[in-house]
């Protein structure tokens, strides 16, 4: 039996992977049991695995016969050849690529910089001053003073739209335009109607147009005889309140004083028309002007 010497491929097989070597052996070998020489071109070489443990116990049991072994891991390799798709060889090289740049490419940085703080003492500037100026505003739009400023701003714009009205055409000052007054002023009719009255009772002139212009009024508000009647009531207390109350005996006032209470007297002389007029006010019990004045028969 003739021997030659070839180099073999071992298959060291570990766990579920395998892998092949090239190393130089020299076992007799009968010539004639090697048909075709073993052939590697770019194959997918995949190794047969063996049983768990059959590696532990071959160790432990070496037969005598060392051609024997050798032929028994001959049997258990299995050479595979199967050529790659290019595609394939294109994507495993675009993967190991792939990997091989995120390994390069550096992660973020951790460290301390001045930076951040440098953006923040400016951001936190503006975010006080924004907070400080809103704190502001509101205060400044719910104080009394910017509450009164509002309501005389109101005040003058209804009695300016009510005097346009009657100049223009006293007959275009009917309910739905008082309605649109109210909207644009959230006064309602009974306010309408009080401010009106006693801004002609100050500053216009008691003539007969004014008196004509008041009873046009009234019956355009189509206020109740009740509701018109409290409506001088409370004119009545406003001017008491601020002038005080109607005295017949000037003597003994200082020249302000004497204006004050002629003003209050004139004041009271007006109102007491406008209650005894019917078209404007009928006599109703709830009508004390003369009691608020203080002024008896």
């Amino acid at each position: 039996m003739a021997t030659t010497s070839f180099q073999a491929l071992t298959t060291p097989v570990a766990g579920d992977g395998a892998h092949l070597r090239r190393g130089p052996l020299a076992l007799p070998f009968p010539t004639s049991t090697i048909t075709k020489p073993l052939r590697r071109s770019t194959p997918l070489l995949v190794a047969r695995a063996k049983r768990p443990g059959s590696r532990t116990a071959a160790a432990s049991r070496q037969p005598a016969n060392p051609s024997a072994a050798q032929k028994r891991e001959t049997d258990e390799e299995v050479e595979v050849e199967e050529e790659m798709p290019w595609i394939q060889d294109k994507a495993l090289d675009l993967v190991e690529f792939t990997g091989t740049v995120t390994q390069a490419i550096p992660g973020p940085r951790v460290g301390s910089s001045p930076v951040p703080w440098l953006l923040a003492v400016p951001l936190a500037y503006v975010g006080v001053s924004f907070v400080l100026a809103v704190v502001r505003t509101v205060r400044r739009f719910t104080s009394p003073r910017t509450q009164k400023k509002r309501r005389v701003s109101k005040n003058i714009f209804l009695l300016k739209s009510l005097d346009e009205l009657f100049q223009n055409d006293r007959e275009a000052v009917d309910f739905p335009a008082l309605q649109e007054l109210m909207e644009k002023t959230g006064f309602d009719m009974d306010d309408v109607i009080r401010k009106y009255i006693r801004y002609t009772l100050n500053e216009k002139t008691f003539n007969a147009d004014a008196i004509v212009d008041l009873i046009h009024l009234r019956k355009a508000s189509m206020l109740k005889d009740s509701e018109v009647a409290e409506i001088l009531n409370e004119i009545s207390r406003r001017i008491i309140q601020e002038k005080g109350p109607v005295v017949m005996d000037l003597s003994g006032f200082t020249e302000q004083g004497f204006k004050r209470k002629l003003a209050v007297q004139t004041l009271f002389g007006k109102i007491l028309y406008l209650s005894e007029l019917p078209e404007f006010c009928s006599r109703d019990g709830s009508l004390v002007v003369k009691e608020i004045f203080g002024v008896t028969e």
